[in-house]
């Protein structure tokens, strides 16, 4: 119950094709066992048989090789011959140990609706007597770059709990892409089942990257029902010495602005996410 000889490779297996984007290539082996009761597990310890994610020997194109991503066991002739058909393609870097595969990243973008306080100059969005609107607050459409990276991992890693909606403290590159500081903020994890490259167990890791180009500090317009008198909050009151009714912009130290124009008023900056090294991260230089 074993290989008779060596895998011979047949010629007539040799198949090339391009799509525009990846090159596939296959090879056949015919393989020769002593047993009828031989099945794929003995003829696939032939010598001469590619292992899974082993690069071809005759790329076609050299600058985009293709590697071993499927290979099928059938009887040939009779049962004593099999015949193993490897396909491969370049799709994707492929190694023996999967944590070696090439990471892979992919790019979309997201549209929504935020609120916004000020325009593209900077000056908040305020009525003609001052005063910001609240019913309805001014909103925009919006858009975020996303970067969607894949990876494999041999265990779920420490940083998928320290890095949840954290942002890079630094600049950052994905993809060729430079992102500075305070741009880019991990999101939406997802880690597969646990699966087998040979003898070795691993995980599917992905993630994504929102970018934003304005950042990710919380910079809402100072305003509010109360002022500062001698260190004190008080109710806001207006030229007529009623309290107001509705939220008044502030001088960012708790008083009244004077004058209350676009042009001055004053915005908070507060961070809102940990800020963190991304770098560490598969796919983040």
């Amino acid at each position: 119950m074993a290989v008779v000889g060596n895998a011979k490779e047949r010629w007539e297996g040799r198949t090339s094709s391009f799509n525009g984007g990846t090159w596939s290539q296959g090879r056949e082996w015919l393989v020769q066992t002593d047993s009828k009761t031989d099945r794929e597990a003995v003829v696939g310890t032939a010598t001469g048989l590619p292992t899974y994610g082993e690069v071809h020997p005759a790329p076609v194109n050299a600058s985009m090789p293709t590697y071993a991503k499927e290979i099928t066991y059938e009887p040939f002739e009779g049962p004593l011959a099999w015949l193993v058909k490897v396909q491969y393609d370049s799709a994707r870097e492929l190694n023996n140990d999967p944590v070696d595969d090439e990471i892979l990243v992919s790019w979309t973008s997201e549209i929504y609706t935020e609120a916004i306080f000020e325009d593209t100059s900077g000056n908040a969005i305020l009525n003609s007597a001052g005063d910001y609107f609240i019913d309805p607050t001014p909103t925009r459409e919006a858009s975020q770059l996303i970067a969607k990276i894949k990876a494999n991992v041999l265990s779920v890693p420490t940083w998928v709990i320290t890095a949840q909606n954290a942002v890079n403290n630094g600049p950052i590159t994905i993809g060729g892409l430079v992102i500075a500081t305070g741009l880019a903020r991990i999101q939406r994890l997802d880690i597969s089942e646990r699966k087998k490259r040979g003898t070795i167990a691993f995980y599917e890791l992905s993630f994504e990257v929102h970018i934003k180009r304005e950042g990710w500090h919380l910079e809402p317009l100072d305003a509010g029902f109360r002022v500062l008198e001698g260190g004190v909050a008080v109710q806001a009151r207006d030229d007529n010495q009623d309290e107001v009714t509705t939220p008044v912009p502030l001088n960012g130290s708790g008083g009244l602005l004077n004058p209350a124009t676009p042009a001055t008023a004053v915005f908070g900056d507060f961070t809102i996410y940990q800020e963190i090294d991304l770098t560490s991260l598969p796919g983040i230089t």
